[in-house]
């Protein structure tokens, strides 16, 4: 057995790629990447978020975000709003389409979810949460 097997972050990554996968097959249907899906999660969850808000939900430099907006407002996914306040911030909204495709979407990756609760059990979920939340803070502090 390679040694890779037995460490967290090669596992991780490549759980990461069998999941994205998965999650490309169902959005390739609708024009979007499993990372426009994920951005276009939070926008349906909070209206109106900025650029720079979505950049820090997403953990994104803000030159990937803005990309990742312009690629989705071509495509008629998101409408940029000037803020009222300041007109140089945009809010970032989803079209009347795509939030009729977020409610098709939404059971299927809910769906998802509750497998892996079966799969792993209840309280393998909450300890995997716990440790995957740590994991991810001990690199927030190395970042800043």
């Amino acid at each position: 057995m390679p040694d890779i097997e037995n460490k967290i972050i090669p596992q991780l990554k490549l759980t990461k790629n069998f999941i994205e996968n998965e999650h490309n097959k169902y959005l390739k249907p609708y024009g979007i990447s499993n990372e426009q899906g994920f951005l276009l999660k939070y926008v349906c969850d909070m209206p109106g978020l900025t650029q720079t808000e979505l950049s820090e939900y997403l953990r994104k430099d803000k030159t990937t975000v803005t990309r990742m907006i312009d690629a989705l407002v071509k495509k008629g996914k998101v409408i940029r709003k000037s803020s009222p306040n300041d007109r140089r911030i945009f809010k970032i909204y989803l079209t009347e389409e795509t939030k009729e495709n977020a409610k098709k979407l939404s059971p299927i990756f809910e769906k998802q979810e509750e497998e892996l609760k079966d799969i792993i059990g209840v309280d393998d979920y909450k300890t995997t949460l716990k440790v995957l939340d740590k994991i991810k803070k001990y690199y927030e502090r190395l970042n800043k």
